[in-house]
């Protein structure tokens, strides 16, 4: 018994994902104390912290689970505990402990379902000790470990597969054995004893298919020929398979995972070896054992559509089914959600950045070249037309205005003089040089008048501020000031170009400034214009609209929010265009 079960827990810890250490318990006779019968790894001290848990077990009597335990090392590692007791008709006789490295609960659901399935090992093996067979205990178990060792060599599903089938075939004496995998209800045979190759449209195929099929329908073990003269079950597949193919005696067994049948087994011996019961029972419980085993290493070589394909099945089993009632309501839920989204309208507004700038803009520029010597203005000033915003350094325009002066006076002089001489030679060059002269001195004089740079129109300062440069020199031309009226304004609007040919021109929208947040000021689309720009990181489509009844407080320059009204859409449309529009392109920039 102590080879056995040391054998039984090796092959358990194989099975179990992330097993670390596993301890087996059984209770002495008069129950005063655990026997330690077997622990994995053999020759370690680490099983030993499993005591604690398998005593809970023990107390409690159903099993337990202690998730995310920290380790008492440095790296703080989480660990699981599971602790699962053994009964023998309804007799608390043993526990078994694993230690595994942190699960998923979904995993953790699953290694307990691995421990239960493992121990009817045990529980079989006691009941055939207690029990007489026609062979002894000891050949029970050389028979279970022997098939289990022959599949756990394996690697993949397939050899797997032909293992088994050749171990029962020498183990029972069989001629033919056979595996078939249930798909779309109907059995197909994939092993075959004794043939590597075999065509699955062959008349034996087929007909061991539907001898297959005769025991899945019916969700038992067909014997041929039947031990009583009225077995209680339909077997015409399999009279047929042994009149056909002079098979005397024929077994075939479901292969159950999780009440579903996912494969049948049919084995074939001669007419002078029949099946008798106690063999039936051995093959029931041998590959009882082995079924889990054989539907993970399936399920694990399966490609990713199928796992995918599986656990969609499977939760909407769970969907429609008879459990689960929240998960139903909330599916329910979610799908009225979205049919009522993707029903009702909604009013689908364009956002975008605004600034308010105003409709005329003027430039004050420096009227010549000279110095600043007074700064009276600044940006945000609000002006009246006439209104002084700076000087200009005249100083030297004034010597230049006296120089010329006295060169007129001069001149003037010369010229009275030459006209008492009666020198019309000279009383002629003496003539255009006062002419000239008379005009560099009004052209100073004009200049001295526009020392002064004066409002335009009633407006505001929306640039310039020469407060911090007098004394500097300015060239002829250069823009000193910008100004824009009180009345009339145009909003500009950053529209991202994902937005750009939602909008038109006479859309109509609002604009919320963020100095008067709790305003919304009508707005109308005039102007799109066809070249963007690049602002941080996005390309932008200048759009310009007109306001109306707008408010006094407004100023050019302002920042804030515009919304523009595109039209009727669906909700859910509103909420995820945005979204379904990236994926779109992404998927068509990859797709070849």
């Amino acid at each position: 018994m102590d080879n056995f079960a040391q054998s039984w827990l090796d092959i358990q810890c194989k099975v179990i994902t992330g097993c670390c250490c596993a301890l087996l318990l059984m209770i002495e006779p008069d129950g005063s104390a655990l026997l330690p019968l077997a622990q994995w790894p053999a020759n370690s001290k680490e099983p030993l912290e499993l005591l604690t848990i398998s005593q809970l077990a023990l107390k409690k009597g159903v099993s337990v689970i202690n998730q995310n335990v920290l380790a008492p090392e440095s790296d703080q590692q989480a660990f699981d505990y599971f602790a699962s007791p053994i009964f023998i008709d309804t007799h608390l006789v043993g526990v078994i402990a694993v230690k595994t490295a942190l699960q998923s609960e979904q995993n953790q659901q699953q290694i307990l379902a691995a421990l239960d399935q493992g121990k009817k090992w045990l529980e079989l093996s006691e009941l055939l000790t207690a029990q007489p067979q026609t062979g002894s205990s000891k050949d029970f178990y050389a028979t279970v470990v022997s098939l289990a060792a022959a599949c756990l060599d394996q690697d993949t599903y397939n050899e797997t597969l032909i293992a088994l089938i050749t171990e029962l075939t020498r183990q029972f004496q069989c001629e033919r054995v056979s595996i078939g995998e249930v798909k779309r209800n109907h059995a197909e045979i994939i092993a075959l004893s004794n043939s590597a190759n075999f065509d699955s449209r062959a008349n034996l195929m087929r007909t061991l298919a539907n001898a297959m099929d005769e025991a899945v329908d019916q969700d038992r073990i067909i014997v041929h020929p039947p031990a009583k003269q009225k077995p209680g079950y339909i077997s015409r597949a399999h009279l047929e398979l042994a009149k056909k193919y002079g098979s005397g005696s024929i077994c075939t067994l479901p292969l159950i995972y999780q009440d579903s049948t996912f494969a049948a087994m049919t084995l074939e011996r001669s007419e002078e070896n029949p099946f008798a019961p106690a063999t039936v029972l051995l093959l029931e419980q041998t590959l009882s054992l082995l079924s889990p085993f054989l539907h993970l290493k399936r399920t694990e070589e399966q490609g990713l559509p199928y796992k995918i394909g599986s656990s969609l099945k499977k939760q909407l089993s769970g969907l429609f089914g008879l459990n689960h009632l929240g998960l139903k309501l909330s599916a329910v839920a979610l799908i009225l959600l979205l049919g009522a989204t993707n029903t009702i309208k909604g009013d689908f507004k364009i956002h975008a950045d605004a600034v308010l700038e105003g409709k005329v803009q003027r430039v004050v520029a420096a009227p010549m070249q000279g110095f600043i010597l007074t700064a009276d203005a600044r940006a945000g000033d609000t002006l009246k037309k006439g209104e002084l915003m700076a000087m200009m350094d005249d100083a030297d325009l004034k010597l230049e205005a006296v120089k010329l002066a006295s060169q007129q006076q001069q001149i003037a002089r010369e010229y009275r003089e030459a006209m008492s001489d009666r020198d019309l030679v000279k009383v002629s060059v003496l003539s255009a040089q006062l002419e000239q002269v008379k005009a560099q001195l009004q052209l100073i004089h004009e200049q001295l008048q526009r020392t002064s740079i004066v409002a335009p129109f009633d407006g505001v300062v929306i640039e310039g501020d020469l407060s911090q440069s007098l004394g500097s020199p300015v060239e002829r031309g250069a823009s000193l000031f910008k100004m824009a009226p009180l009345e009339g304004y145009r909003v500009v609007l950053n529209v991202n170009e994902r937005l750009i040919s939602y909008v038109q021109a006479g859309q109509t929208g609002a604009l919320a400034l963020s100095s008067l947040p709790e305003q919304h000021i009508p707005l109308t689309v005039e102007k799109i214009t066809a070249v963007s720009r690049v602002e941080g990181g996005n390309n932008i489509f200048r759009v310009e609209a007109s306001l109306h009844n707008h408010s006094d407080l407004l100023r050019p320059g302002m920042a804030g929010v515009g919304k523009i009204n595109a039209g009727q859409k669906p909700l859910l449309w509103i909420w995820t265009h945005e979204l379904v529009d990236w994926a779109s392109l992404w998927f068509w920039s990859w797709w070849p």
